[in-house]
């Protein structure tokens, strides 16, 4: 559910950096975009429902940065071209049973043999295990250095409106499910790759473009579910408290799962543009660990692939 808050873009921001899924930096994060340190924040907010993944990393990151992602996106994606033999099986097979005519029935009849064997009191104990991670996710919120205490307390909120509803909502409910695979195998379908080598030989606009594609998917499962992302990211609302020649501070407001919450977002002016400034430290220093960042800067520049380099693990989201 991070998705949903705008501080907890960093997570999909890590995803778009490292898996392998153009236009011009003239484009979304230019003009009045990013005019007025709230302006930029819901611009955001309207390309991340869009699934206007390309379009956003050029909202969220100046030029340069733009330029070195793109390049240590190509060094990653090139790994994709030497997918071990089994893992290519494992692929091709996954999608043949997803994209294939009768999946639906397929897939349902598999699932539905397993509710049958499901043991009642499994069942019952659902809310219970959820319950029990929520505690586990709500120690970790609590003893986590780098959030101030506003920003626990953000990420609390959150955690209690999304733990509430998961302990409410019946997971193992046969129309629910059966619908769910039915968004799953559509969503296979449309994205139209078979084997991990058409995946490979994504270019990165194309790769961008399957991104929207497997995000629309994610929005109409957990629909089915109750929780509507297009709800809470439509309900979103910014104002500047804050702000300088250098520097802002953002409210931003929204409603998820029928509760208010808010958060803010501190903001730094570069080249006449609002950026986030944690999103920003955290995609720096995510690089700086996965390799020295003159490597891909030069890269960038020359308009050349990085070298491959190591995977960073996805940045900590500061905010609630």
């Amino acid at each position: 559910m991070a998705l949903i808050r705008y501080r907890w873009l960093a997570p999909l921001l890590a995803l778009a950096l490292l898996a392998a899924c153009g236009q011009n930096h003239d484009g979304a994060a230019s003009g009045h975009a990013s005019a007025t340190p709230a302006k930029s924040v819901l611009s955001s907010i309207h390309l991340l429902q869009k699934g206007q993944f390309d379009a956003l990393l050029q909202q969220l990151l100046p030029p340069a940065e733009y330029r070195r992602m793109r390049a240590f996106w190509t060094a990653r994606h090139a790994r994709l071209g030497q997918a071990s033999a089994r893992d290519r099986a494992r692929f091709a097979r996954a999608m043949a049973e997803l994209t294939a005519p009768d999946a639906n029935q397929r897939i349902w009849s598999r699932i539905q043999a397993k509710l049958r064997q499901m043991d009642p009191q499994t069942r019952a104990r659902l809310p219970l295990m959820i319950g029990m991670g929520q505690l586990m996710l709500s120690t970790r919120i609590s003893q986590a250095d780098q959030l101030s205490p506003d920003q626990k307390q953000q990420a609390g909120d959150v955690l209690e409106a999304v733990g509430s509803w998961a302990q409410k909502t019946d997971w193992t409910d046969q129309d629910r499910i059966r619908r769910v695979v039915g968004v799953v195998t559509a969503t296979a379908r449309k994205l139209d790759l078979g084997t991990l080598d058409q995946v490979a030989a994504l270019d990165y606009a194309q790769a961008m473009r399957k991104y929207a594609v497997v995000w629309s998917g994610l929005k109409q499962a957990l629909d089915v579910y109750g929780l509507s992302l297009d709800q809470t990211l439509d309900s979103v609302t910014a104002r500047t408290l804050q702000s300088d020649a250098h520097t802002a501070t953002v409210r931003v407001d929204y409603t998820l799962l029928g509760k208010p919450q808010h958060l803010t977002v501190d903001m730094i002016r570069i080249d006449n543009h609002w950026y986030d400034k944690d999103l920003l430290d955290h995609w720096r220093k995510a690089l700086q660990r996965a390799a020295p960042a003159p490597a891909v800067s030069a890269a960038a520049a020359a308009g050349k692939p990085a070298p491959p380099v190591s995977a960073p693990r996805p940045p900590v989201a500061h905010r609630g």
